[in-house]
């Protein structure tokens, strides 16, 4: 009840909230008001006013008698952490027993289950010869795990020292009681601290960095037993150089350590393959979730590079939270099962792919921001001919739906979502947009800053008011026919088009009438590949295959074995299935235009314990288009027959005329 009077204020909705009656309300606020001694919670003319403080609060709670209070296991799980693994690391089992008011054999079957849940953190519960519980770990791991733990109870939406109304128990004030005096001022002072650099990640990334900022300045005598990778990496950054200028009384190797958590739950693609050792399997893994569900939607997705960077922009710090357990306050889950069910249900049946390659099993929670992607590109959205940014105060997942309704109804391709704080940092560079669309009150000095787009403030839920205003600014409703769409009829009731005159004549003639959604820079195995780079080979081994190439002068003898050593460390390697492998290397060959070759043996060779007859050698400065060729590849070969040909002409034709 004290929860929800905070926020609102007439009798008859709380009662309405509640389930009970009006009268029932007023006689429980009377008994609190008893509790307290005074009155401080008064109903006049139906609508509440209250002047309850924080002290008023520990009264009610002190008033509660602990022995009267049973403690759920998971509850007695939580506290056995906070008092034994973050104050010691070792403990009798009577001790815990004792502070819990419980039985030994209680406490016994807690740790049992607890060993297990501890053991997913790479945490050991274990023994000694004289029955002493003790726990086992890295530096690392006791560090995240610690933050995680604490990331539960903290709040950062609220004053720090109010946390405990986010969830109001006794069992979370309990929680508070123990770390507030130890975490939360400090927490508090780092998080202040942490607004002035800038970081561009988004707020639930620094929260936690937070708290895994405190723990490690807590810990700083461990830090020998860091074990920190890539330093040279580390050091190059911007988040270093931001850390180290905004926290200079930290040290350098937990400047290093917290530099080395955002390197590794960033989006961006700098040192993507040394942040991922196998992320062309993970590449690969993703691709074959988009191809299965084009092939469930009976549709071949339009934009494909666009959609994948959206994808993959999501899927790193995918990974990491999912291999460190870290799990989103702000979820969207319930949303987008009541929105979009279908591709939510076909996610979470695909979604193996990915999880066998990083073996882990991904939440629902985290499946669930992905949806509205590929929800997107399953509209195949008309040309958007007006370009906007949108400015919110709201969190991603709300912003992300604004976005899209937008989308939906006018030719508008919304290319930001920028935070306020973002927004004016930037505001003097946006000339070439058209629109600044906010979800908030826009004052009149904001107004004038803005010189050439149009500043239109909407509803975080888009409406029919909402429509109406964005149709009067100018914007035009998204009405154009698809060129797909025209060409599937044109080409079903017509023989012998030359189609890319037609499309250019169509452009040509109808540019008010037809959106042309084809994608006129789409990646082609045609421009990579050619016909007499393919081979049909029956050799034993995969050195002699590289000693083929050797002597067709498409490699030097140097290469070979590098060739084979970056295949057998999963670097720059991935395997397609249906028997095929594809290898990345920059080829040391004057013939600079041979970008591919591709070997079709008679005989299974055995890469990595996978069997392979195909085998596709890339030149790796086709790097930056690596995405493109792997999905052509998956598309080429997933849920496909077997690549059986007899002749090189045969291999060639099937490879160009499924790209097209």
């Amino acid at each position: 009840m004290l929860k929800i009077i905070e926020n609102e204020r007439k009798l008859s909705k709380v009662a309405e909230l509640l389930n009970l009656t009006e009268r029932s309300v007023r006689y429980k606020i009377h008994e609190i008001n008893e509790e307290l001694g005074s009155k401080k919670i008064e109903i006049k003319k139906r609508e509440f006013f209250s002047s309850i403080t924080e002290n008023d609060m520990d009264k009610l709670f002190d008033n509660i008698e602990e022995n009267n209070y049973i403690y759920s296991q998971k509850e007695r799980e939580e506290l056995i952490i906070l008092y034994t693994l973050m104050k010691k690391d070792n403990f009798l089992l009577k001790e815990l027993a004792d502070k819990l008011s419980t039985s030994k054999s209680t406490i016994r079957n807690d740790l049992k289950n607890l060993k297990k849940i501890l053991l997913k953190y790479n945490i050991k519960l274990l023994q000694d010869d004289k029955l002493k519980y003790y726990f086992d770990y890295s530096e690392e791991d006791y560090r995240y795990f610690i933050a995680i733990y604490l990331y539960k109870y903290v709040s950062f939406d609220k004053k720090y020292d109010k946390i405990f109304f986010a969830d109001l128990s006794y069992f979370r004030k309990i929680i508070y009681k123990e770390i507030k005096e130890e975490y939360i001022n400090e927490i508090d002072s780092i998080s202040k601290r942490i607004k002035k650099a800038k970081l561009d990640f988004m707020d639930e990334t620094l929260n936690i960095l937070v708290i895994l900022m405190l723990i490690s300045k807590k810990r700083e005598e461990k830090n020998s037993n860091l074990i920190l990778d890539n330093i040279e990496i580390l050091e190059k950054r911007e988040e270093y150089s931001q850390l180290k200028k905004n926290f200079s009384d930290f040290s350098n190797t937990n400047l290093l350590f917290f530099t080395d958590y955002l390197f590794k739950i960033s989006r961006d693609e700098k040192d993507v393959f040394i942040k991922f050792r196998n992320w062309l399997d993970i590449t690969v893994a993703v691709i074959k979730i988009v191809r299965a569900f084009e092939i469930e939607s009976k549709t071949n997705l339009k934009n494909m590079d666009v959609f994948l960077d959206e994808i993959f922009y999501y899927i790193k710090p995918l990974i990491f939270r999912t291999r460190r357990k870290i799990k989103l306050k702000n979820s969207i889950l319930r949303d987008v099962e009541n929105l979009y069910p279908s591709i939510f249900n076909f996610l979470k049946k695909n979604f193996y792919y990915l999880e066998d390659i990083i073996e882990e099993k991904v939440s629902e929670e985290e499946i669930a921001y992905l949806v509205p992607f590929f929800h997107k590109a399953l509209q195949n959205n008309n040309k958007m001919n007006k370009k906007a940014v949108l400015v919110t105060t709201y969190k991603e997942n709300i912003a992300l739906f604004l976005k899209e309704d937008i989308e939906t109804e006018f030719l508008v391709d919304i290319d930001k979502i920028l935070t306020l704080k973002n927004f004016e940092q930037i505001k003097d560079q946006l000339n070439d947009y058209d629109y600044i669309l906010t979800t908030f009150n826009v004052e009149e000095d904001f107004m004038k800053e803005i010189k050439l787009a149009k500043v239109i403030e909407l509803n975080p839920i888009l409406t029919e008011k909402d429509i109406k205003k964005l149709e009067d600014s100018g914007l035009v409703k998204n009405k154009k026919i698809k060129m797909t769409n025209l060409l599937k009829v044109i080409l079903e009731n017509s023989s012998e088009v030359n189609v890319k005159n037609l499309i250019h004549s169509l452009d040509e003639a109808f540019p008010e009438k037809i959106y042309n959604d084809i994608d006129k820079n789409k990646f082609s195995i045609a421009n990579f590949l050619k016909e007499e780079n393919i081979f049909r080979t029956n050799l034993d081994s995969f050195e002699k295959i590289l000693n083929k190439f050797f002597s067709l002068s498409f490699l030097q003898k140097n290469d070979i074995n590098d060739i084979i050593n970056k295949a057998l460390n999963n670097n720059f390697y991935t395997y397609l299935g249906l028997k095929t492998a594809i290898i990345f290397h920059k080829f040391n060959t004057k013939n600079k235009q041979d970008s591919m070759i591709i070997a079709v043996n008679e005989k299974e060779l055995y890469i990595n314990s996978q069997k392979i007859n195909t085998i596709i050698l890339i030149n790796s400065t086709c790097e930056i288009k690596y995405r493109a060729i792997i999905y052509n590849f998956v598309k080429l070969f997933f849920q496909n027959n077997n690549f059986n040909f007899n002749e090189q002409t045969d291999i060639y034709n099937f490879l160009i005329t499924m790209d097209n």
